[in-house]
């Protein structure tokens, strides 16, 4: 019967009998009841599918929607078998998905064996068929190299600002710092040499180790508060003969001494000491204040590196289970930079969001990505808000701007490779692409979204556990 049935179809029908009955113990039957799904996009075409009997619709995904592309009916027509000439790649995965419309049989025939038969049968199309789809290959590895390239463009931008504020502050506390600590050496020779008793030196101490204590917990003064002290100290130190008053005065207030503080230290040094304590007190302060200041920024830039470890999953298995709040948190890390020029977050996280199995650098690259272009939408300024929601079998990620939203001639492009509708030089039609194939590709989910005058909102779905 299955011979017969392929020699019935356009497809076999010039086949000889020998030919006709080793395809036919290669390959297998299956029939399939209305509404089953065959093959999906993305998936490796492991198999070429021939139409036997019945009816197969065949949908793809474009511009965030599932479209109808095709409906197979006529006998012999088929779908699939493209890894008998690519072994790897995208270019070797189901190009839509196939759902029977009505109950169907179907030839099932491995792709590896319908090679060797185009290699047996028909060598000369078979290498014409290779090279056809090792170009097809080439090309989507080149826009993938390009996709990765400006991504990383992307995350290289962020760093680059995130670290350079925290950098330039520890570069600019050690110059100060050094400046600091030679003053100190200064006074090290004064305190060593000067005519001070001991109780004296004694006095000294306690005075510096009061004065840093005190600065641990210091409350935040206001612009004209703070300028109002600095001029009262600073006119007190002038009147009482000490160095340098003008100097000492704003940390003194930065560590919350006040003029009580100062007549109670100047009382118990005495007049010929007083203007070197206050200055080794001073400078012990500033010194104090700048290990604070170099501490904090090494541990920004540490953060920072700690951050991209975790956005790329260095050292981590490529695919596991994955925490989608974590991932966009340490995306919004990364564009840090771009989100302070006047962009507000709004998030509305579901509490206790199932984890979903997937690829988490890949992940955070689609993260990046919608974030980054909800940003450009607006010119930098308006709300971001990042919304999610699971339902026990999926979890949803929907990321929405307050731009002037996308027109509606332009919607079915925009996840075409190379196609932006950014000005030249701003987008390289890249980035939904990217998104489309990590998200429906790679992990099975799928990709859409709304746009109006108001606003943009894409939505990403994405399985809990991963699917073959």
């Amino acid at each position: 019967m299955l011979i017969d049935d392929l020699r019935s179809t356009f497809l076999f029908e010039k086949l000889s009998d020998e030919q006709l009955h080793a395809l036919a113990e290669l390959g297998t039957e299956i029939a399939f009841p209305a509404g089953e799904t065959v093959f999906r996009e993305g998936q490796p075409a492991d198999f070429l599918w021939v139409l036997l009997d019945g009816e197969l619709e065949l949908t793809r995904h474009v511009g965030g929607q599932r479209i109808v592309v095709a409906t197979l009916s006529r006998p012999g027509t088929y779908a699939g078998g493209i890894r008998a000439f690519a072994a790897s790649g995208e270019s070797s995965g189901y190009r839509a998905t196939g759902e029977t419309l009505r109950p169907s049989r179907f030839f099932q025939l491995a792709s590896s064996d319908f090679g060797h038969l185009l290699d047996e049968w028909l060598p000369m199309a078979k290498h014409l068929l290779d090279g056809y789809v090792q170009t097809l290959e080439f090309i989507e590895v080149t826009v993938r190299e390009r996709g990765h390239l400006i991504s990383l463009g992307t995350l290289a931008a962020g760093l680059t600002h995130e670290l350079n504020n925290p950098a330039a502050a520890a570069r600019s506390a050690t110059a100060d710092m050094r400046a600091a600590v030679g003053r100190l050496l200064a006074l090290v020779d004064w305190l060593a040499t000067g005519e001070l008793t001991p109780e004296q030196v004694r006095a000294v101490l306690q005075i510096q180790s009061e004065a840093v204590a005190h600065s641990a917990a210091v409350p935040r003064l206001s612009a004209i508060e703070t300028g109002r002290q600095e001029e009262e100290i600073a006119s007190w130190l002038e009147e009482h003969n000490v160095a340098n008053p003008w100097d000492l005065a704003p940390t003194f207030v930065a560590a919350g001494l006040d003029l009580p503080w100062l007549e109670t230290a100047a009382h118990a040094l005495g007049d010929n000491n007083r203007s070197g304590a206050f200055n080794w007190v001073a400078d012990t302060l500033l010194v104090t204040d700048l290990l604070d200041q170099i501490e904090d920024a090494t541990a920004r830039i540490s953060r920072l590196v700690s951050v991209v470890k975790d956005y790329s999953y260095m050292d981590r298995s490529p695919e596991q289970e994955v925490d989608i709040h974590e991932g966009i948190e340490k995306t919004l890390v990364i564009l840090g930079y771009k989100l302070r020029e006047g962009v507000e977050v709004i998030r509305d996280y579901e509490d206790n969001l199932p984890r979903v199995f997937a690829n988490g650098s890949e992940l955070n690259q689609v993260w990046t990505n919608l974030i980054d272009n909800a940003i450009d939408a607006m010119d930098g300024h308006g709300q971001v808000r990042i919304r999610t929601r699971s339902d026990g079998q999926t979890v949803l990620v929907e990321i929405a701007d307050q731009g002037p939203g996308i027109p509606p001639d332009l919607a079915s492009r925009i996840f075409d490779p190379f196609f932006t509708t950014k000005e030249v030089g701003k987008g390289s039609g890249l980035g939904l692409d990217i998104v489309r194939r990590i998200v429906v590709d790679r992990h099975h989910g799928d990709v859409s979204f709304e746009s109006t005058s108001d606003g943009t909102r894409f939505f990403v779905w994405l399985p809990l556990t991963a699917k073959p």
